[in-house]
């Protein structure tokens, strides 16, 4: 299963997201916040604009305005920012340091160290921002 996000406009087209990517980049980036979606108290539930139709991550036409998708492009992108950034703090560390950073732990499972994201995911966020910002608003399907 997978998200299809339609733009309203016409000249573009529309992209795919996977099901479990997606949900993961509006927790993770905060683009989530613009639409009023984020988690719960509950792990694995959500809270999300009841006003809309339907949910950002169901694949039930959730309908995302030109102005919040706006929004979401600004967001996407200063993630991105600051992400390669962290992810460059990442490369300088030798391997062994990586290492242990990886392994340390606060407590609880809280990771204690901003994890490195895969280029090909900022890469993707950058499309993503590019395409929100000429799609004029879009429903995700």
């Amino acid at each position: 299963m997978s998200f299809d996000l339609i733009p309203k406009n016409k000249e573009l087209d529309s992209i795919e997201v996977g099901a479990f990517t997606w949900p993961i980049f509006l927790q993770e980036t905060g683009m989530g916040y613009v639409l009023g979606y984020g988690a719960a108290f509950k792990p694995g539930s959500y809270v999300y604009n009841n006003g809309n139709k339907g949910s950002p991550v169901s694949n039930d036409s959730y309908r995302v305005t030109s102005s919040e998708a706006k929004a979401m492009a600004k967001v996407a992108r200063g993630y991105v920012t600051v992400q390669r950034c962290v992810n460059k703090e990442w490369e300088q560390l030798p391997e062994s340091q990586q290492s242990y950073y990886e392994n340390a732990k606060s407590l609880g499972e809280q990771p204690l160290y901003r994890a490195k994201m895969h280029e090909d995911h900022l890469v993707w966020l950058e499309k993503f921002a590019d395409w929100a910002d000429k799609s004029k608003g879009f429903t995700i399907n």
